[in-house]
């Protein structure tokens, strides 16, 4: 865990055991193995850039699919790092283990509500992470606006930092949000999908927006135990 003036610091001294994982070929969607998912989005995966998890609230299957993301994105490489900004301490170490995640490496930051979103931005800008997951409901907290002289940016702000953060590494910024908040304007992301568990089994996604267009009507998928996506 990881205090968020000790952030910078700490990536210094990661230093070159931190790299993404290059493609010749240009980047490729991260594939999460999730049956029946792939068919669901249109390249098949997450895109680059930010890719937006709209849930109601903590029910909705949005964590599940971050740790899917997160395994995709060490799957890139054996030095392939993935980082999380967990500000309430809600990642069950085993349930990650389960999920098929290396905790070896994967960064998990905790820091005050108020300095969470600089926290963020740094992790995407260092270029050092595949996959950058942060909770903006709690990034943002109850602060909707950019004053001058808040300790917290508007949400709309944070996810424009975020990604042109992410825009030189081309890492994929996995942004946890809860569908039941209104909105007044759409995000700039690369990718909003929304998620609903109408019951245990299953999770319903839809493609709400995506840079090319492409949106569809809700699908509905498998929703496994994470022990069996990748077991």
């Amino acid at each position: 865990m990881a205090a968020a003036h000790d952030v910078e610091a700490l990536l210094q001294k990661l230093g070159p055991r931190l790299r993404l994982a290059r493609e010749d070929e240009g980047p490729r969607p991260l594939k999460l193995e999730w049956p029946g998912l792939e068919a669901a989005l249109p390249d098949g995966g997450l895109p680059r850039g930010i890719v937006e998890l709209a849930a109601p609230g903590a029910l909705g299957g949005a964590t599940s699919l971050g740790l899917s993301a997160v395994r995709a994105g060490q799957a890139r490489g054996p030095h392939a790092w993935c980082a999380w900004v967990d500000p309430e301490g809600t990642l069950h170490a085993p349930g990650v283990a389960a999920a098929g995640v290396d905790l070896g490496r994967m960064l998990v930051v905790r820091a005050s509500r108020a300095l969470l979103g600089k926290v963020a931005v740094k992790l995407v800008g260092s270029g050092a992470f595949e996959v950058v997951v942060v909770d903006v409901d709690v990034v943002a907290g109850a602060r909707r606006s950019a004053s001058p002289g808040s300790k917290g940016w508007a949400p709309e702000l944070l996810v424009r930092k975020l990604a042109l953060a992410a825009e030189p590494s081309g890492a994929t910024v996995v942004l946890l949000t809860d569908s039941s908040r209104p909105r007044s304007a759409q995000w700039p992301v690369a990718l909003r999908l929304e998620l609903s568990r109408p019951e245990a089994s299953a999770l319903v996604v839809r493609v709400a927006k995506e840079r090319r267009g492409r949106v569809g009507l809700a699908q509905t998928v498998p929703f496994l135990p994470v022990a069996r996506l990748v077991g």
